[in-house]
């Protein structure tokens, strides 16, 4: 389940993605391309400076609060609720849902245009959209990761134990 949601708030690296041509518009400064004489050598992860992606990343998942990244799992699920295959189980009316849009561009407009800006610039250059659907995927599962800490989630997600059967996934495991 974790694996899922993990992948399911990934979908808004995509939304975020989808925007990247405005960015990338906005930055014209071509990407230098390096030959492998060029390359640097290996040096210790402590001493080289971070990889614009994973600065990105880095600035992502310190600027963001616990109380942000609830912001945005409440409006990946309410993005995905739309599905038709799941829309039946969940009412979100048009206020909550202006409501959830608004507070995530809220949380998205803050981390992108203030507290990462600088970050964000530089990952589009090296890596164009790559970058932001990395660096929002891994916001996306520490989000998850968080929510689904919680002891009323891990309860319901129990539920699932009493319908497997343990021995035959434990067979398929060891056969050879």
């Amino acid at each position: 389940m974790k694996i899922f949601i993990s992948n399911v708030l990934a979908a808004l690296a995509v939304v975020v993605a989808a925007s990247a041509p405005v960015l990338a518009a906005q930055s014209q400064t071509p990407v230098a391309v390096q030959t492998p004489a060029q390359t640097p050598q290996a040096v210790p992860k402590s001493v080289r400076p971070l990889a614009p992606q994973e600065a990105l990343t880095q600035c992502l998942l310190k600027s963001t609060s616990a109380d942000e990244k609830r912001v945005l799992v409440k409006w990946v699920f309410a993005v995905i609720a739309q599905h038709p295959d799941i829309s039946s189980m969940t009412q979100i009316d048009p206020a909550q849902r202006n409501a959830i849009d608004r507070d995530a561009a809220k949380v998205f407009e803050q981390l992108l245009a203030d507290q990462c800006a600088g970050p964000l610039r530089t990952a589009m250059k090296q890596s164009g959209t790559d970058a932001i659907g990395k660096s929002f995927q891994a916001l996306g599962t520490s989000a998850a990761t968080d929510m689904l800490q919680n002891p009323q989630v891990v309860a319901s997600g129990a539920g699932l134990m009493k319908h497997l059967d343990m021995q035959r996934l434990l067979l398929a495991l060891i056969a050879p």
